[in-house]
């Protein structure tokens, strides 16, 4: 690997993912293996923590990995510290702090955080220290609460009692932690709670109606031409949670898609095959509400003849990062159904796309299911190459990797690690210690 010169300037980009601080944006366990060896070149970790490189901040993670390398190469921490300082006090969009326009704050909150489970006491303070007199210390208490041992952050609610008396934070959850520990120890904190909360409309109380009630009577609800769409996507999500199928469903889609077609689709995604055939016709018409969904019931519950259709829909994403994960785990489970022949020059192009996106997406939360393919389209090479995931950003790469990896001796040491450290994700250690 190389390690890159070019400056982060304001219209930044990725670094080539064949480069140390590429790969480093990506969550690569590659770059933290050059970093272990290579401590001088340690600076770039901090050009991720001062801007947050993930490409969804939303579900990619980065917080046990930026962690490590702190942690594992001696970094100063003051950088952090004082780039959490610096970022404002809470705005949302449009009006979002312009000092946190990279996510500074949520990125270094949650790095120091997980530091501070390391047995960090300088992560720990600043947090407690930022929680006192910070400008979102909301934010920051609410983090730690839900993280960190209630022995660790239980002693700062006389702090928050006193600032909630001066402040009222636009973006505190009272029916959350830590608050619903805390009511109880003071009335006039308590009242101080009840006033952020919002007014009380029906939802609430229609979401446990819906809880309690037969598919038949969900089913009524979605028929009634008057539904409001907030209800019809209650009830969609109702049916959803409980994962039975509704074949009724399919005869309501062009009632229901207009008014929210992605929250139908995962209510469909029970149907299983029986979502098939409507599929098709759907993923033939441009003109139909479901058309660009269409793809992803196929990929989960097409077959063989349903390959030409997810091609195309792959070939519609060449300019994207997001959604090559459910099509190309769609079309790997079904060539790996069909005799190793068949569809060859497909199988060999998708194991080669596959590769290109496991190394070059920023997109690391879909790393997971591009190696899973990888797995059942071409396992003797991706086996030799699984160790190096080991230190990947993403805990379900790492547990694939801990599951799969051969047992090198270099192996060996990471799984180890991984056992071992107080922040690694509980299934992941559960994984190792089984493995070794």
């Amino acid at each position: 690997m190389t390690v890159e010169a070019e400056d982060i300037a304001p219209d930044w980009r990725y670094a080539s993912y064949r480069s140390v601080r590429g790969a480093l944006q990506r969550g690569q366990g590659s770059a933290v293996a050059w970093l272990r060896d290579h401590p001088d070149d340690a600076q770039l970790v901090y050009e991720c923590t001062s801007r947050d490189t993930r490409w969804d901040w939303q579900v990619d993670d980065r917080r046990t990995y930026l962690a490590r390398l702190l942690r594992d190469l001696r970094l100063d921490l003051a950088p952090l510290i004082t780039q959490q300082r610096a970022c404002g006090p809470y705005r949302s969009w449009p009006d979002r702090d312009p000092t946190d326009e990279y996510n500074q704050f949520d990125l270094t909150v949650g790095t120091l955080e997980t530091l501070a489970r390391t047995g960090n006491t300088q992560a720990r303070e600043a947090l407690r220290g930022y929680v006192r007199d910070g400008a979102r210390w909301v934010d920051a208490l609410e983090t730690i609460s839900y993280e960190w041992p209630a022995e660790w952050w239980d002693d700062l609610w006389e702090t928050a009692a006193a600032r909630l008396g001066v402040e009222t934070p636009p973006n505190l959850w009272a029916a959350g932690e830590p608050w619903e520990r805390w009511r109880g120890r003071d009335s006039h904190f308590d009242r101080l709670l009840d006033a952020t909360l919002p007014t009380r409309h029906d939802y609430p109380a229609t979401q446990n109606d819906l809880a309690v009630a037969s598919d038949a009577d969900l089913v009524t609800l979605l028929r009634t031409p008057h539904t409001d769409r907030g209800t019809v996507a209650a009830v969609l999500r109702q049916i959803r949670r409980r994962g039975k199928p509704v074949p009724e469903l399919l005869d309501l889609v062009e009632h229901l898609a207009p008014l929210g077609s992605s929250t139908l689709v995962r209510a469909l995604h029970p149907l299983g095959r029986l979502v098939a055939p409507p599929a098709r016709t759907w993923a033939a018409d441009p003109t139909h509400p479901l058309f660009r969904y269409a793809p992803d019931l196929l990929a989960d519950h097409g077959d063989e003849q349903d390959i030409p259709t997810l091609l195309t829909a792959l070939d519609g994403l060449a300019d994207q990062w997001c959604g090559w994960d459910q099509l190309t785990a769609g079309i790997a489970r079904i060539l790996s159904g069909l005799p190793p022949t068949a569809h060859g020059e497909i199988r060999t192009q998708l194991v080669r796309r596959l590769r290109s996106l496991t190394d070059a997406s920023p997109h690391s939360y879909e790393r997971a299911s591009y190696l899973r393919s990888l797995l059942l389209l071409d396992q003797p090479d991706t086996m030799n190459t699984l160790a190096i995931y080991l230190l990947d950003c993403e805990p379900e790469v790492r547990r694939i990797a801990a599951e799969n990896a051969p047992l090198t001796s270099e192996a060996r040491r990471w799984l180890t690690e991984l056992r071992d450290d107080p922040i690694e994700d509980h299934d992941v250690k559960h994984t190792a210690a089984r493995r070794l």
